[in-house]
């Protein structure tokens, strides 16, 4: 890949799974805040521009999303699930995440990816689009 014009993005510290990576790799997340090369049908969250001199070692990933933010969530939210904001909380009336679900909910509903996982009822973060 070589870039040719680019928009600062939202710039992200993140463990990189593999050591010694191109910097301007796309990216994948595979864990909380944890990413690798993209392969195949990923998801890239963005391209590397600190790479990890150590296999999970320390990097910074400059990603395509606008912030990053940590939301309650309805649901169990997994690593790189899309989602969508749901019924405020009860008791506190803060905005809360459920799992986006393709062919069910309509793409305007989407409000980013999860980048640290949470179980129903937990505090997970999210990089919003």
């Amino acid at each position: 890949m070589k870039l040719r014009a680019q928009r600062e993005g939202l710039a992200i510290p993140v463990t990189v799974v593999t050591a010694n990576l191109a910097k301007d790799t796309l990216v994948k997340l595979t864990a909380d805040n944890t990413v690798d090369k993209a392969d195949a049908n990923a998801h890239a969250i963005g391209r590397l521009v600190v790479p990890s001199r150590t296999a999970n070692g320390p990097g910074t990933v400059e990603t395509r999303y606008k912030e990053k933010v940590e939301i309650k969530t309805t649901a169990v939210i997994a690593i790189g699930v899309y989602v969508k904001l749901t019924a405020p909380d009860g008791t506190t009336g803060e905005n809360t995440v459920g799992v986006w679900v393709s062919g069910t909910d309509g793409w305007e509903r989407l409000y980013g990816v999860a980048c640290k996982a949470a179980g129903s009822g937990g505090v997970a973060e999210v990089l919003t689009f």
